[in-house]
């Protein structure tokens, strides 16, 4: 039992032997010695070897003391290896449970550049025109226009002009009515579902793969989040969106299990960790108040309980700190000790 406690005891900052603790015949005195505990051990920069129970709770024996007190000192040690198992492993078991997701698990990676490239190709002028015109295609349809109407009617110079001012007339109204800015969200959202599906499509005019549906999914989900961010009080957008982001979830799982080469690269693109996929989250107020969607609102008090619940959690992380500081102190001591075994033997 001490041995499978030991062995998961561990703090943020590893401090002392690496490995199971040794056995030896006598205590202190006696502890045999590798390159990794102490005697030889050279340190790197920065490092230490991970911190060990027997070390954090060393109590040393005074030279002329008692047997008595030498009693209560092994009693004394004993408690703190069972006070320091039971803190450590605590807050390891915190740590475990609450690790923070690396990127947002709805919006992804602010660094992505899958949506904005999406939406500047959306928002591109020579590209396309409102309701979905493509400008090529428009610029052609002008030109045949223009050509057929000088062909009938072009008979001298001065019709000539008035024809090609004419025509002029008609594409520069035409070119007001079909702008972009008079375009709404749906026309947008339809433009931008097809630039993200032509990105991560197979072959030419996949629309159901999992890497394509995920990309829609995810130009969906950040259309929504604009109408979340605009209007706080709208729940229907906000259940679409909670919808949306797990069936998004679904369709990647999907796809990392047939193909983990393509579900690694699909959540690159798309701008999604792993743990954005696989862990489970609650798109309520707390995701609201850490992912500031709606700024530095605050949208959850601090209540007493919490408050008490904090305080407890920096007692306990204070106190484990202590252990490591503990640790490293009989470290040294032990260290001089032996030196100088060394020296009386030498």
């Amino acid at each position: 039992m001490f041995k499978i406690a030991t062995r998961f005891f561990s703090t943020a900052t590893p401090l002392l032997a690496r490995g199971k603790p040794q056995k030896h015949k006598g205590r202190w005195s006696k502890l045999k010695t590798s390159q990794e505990t102490v005697g030889d051990f050279k340190p790197r920069p920065g490092h230490f070897p991970r911190m060990n129970v027997r070390l954090g709770a060393y109590q040393p024996v005074p030279v002329r003391a008692s047997k008595r007190s030498e009693t209560k000192l092994r009693r004394k040690e004993k408690r703190m290896k069972r006070r320091i198992i039971r803190d450590v492993n605590t807050l390891k078991q915190y740590n475990i449970k609450n690790v923070p997701l690396q990127v947002d698990p709805v919006l992804g990676d602010p660094k992505c550049d899958f949506v904005p490239r999406i939406m500047k190709k959306v928002d591109n002028e020579e590209l396309s025109l409102a309701y979905g015109i493509d400008r090529v295609e428009f610029e052609k349809l002008l030109y045949a226009a223009e050509k057929v109407a000088l062909d009938q009617g072009a008979k001298t110079t001065e019709s000539r002009k008035s024809i090609l001012q004419r025509e002029a007339n008609k594409r520069s109204a035409i070119l007001t009515v079909l702008h972009l800015r008079n375009t709404n969200a749906a026309e947008r959202q339809k433009r931008a579902i097809k630039y993200a599906r032509e990105e991560l499509q197979r072959v030419p005019g996949d629309t159901g793969s999992p890497e394509v549906q995920a990309a829609v999914a995810t130009i969906k989900i950040h259309f929504a989040m604009e109408q979340v961010k605009a209007f706080k009080k709208d729940k229907i957008a906000k259940e679409h969106v909670k919808q949306m982001v797990h069936d998004r979830k679904s369709i990647l799982q999907y796809l990392k299990k047939q193909n983990p080469a393509k579900y690694y690269y699909t959540i690159a693109k798309i701008g999604l960790t792993d743990d954005a996929v696989v862990r489970e989250f609650n798109m309520g107020k707390q995701y609201m108040q850490d992912y500031k969607v709606w700024g530095d609102k605050v949208l959850i008090k601090v209540t007493k309980t919490m408050a008490k619940k904090k305080e407890k959690l920096k007692q306990l992380q204070d106190r484990v700190d202590e252990y490591t500081k503990l640790a490293k102190r009989n470290y040294d001591i032990l260290k001089s000790q032996k030196e100088k075994m060394k020296q009386k033997k030498a």
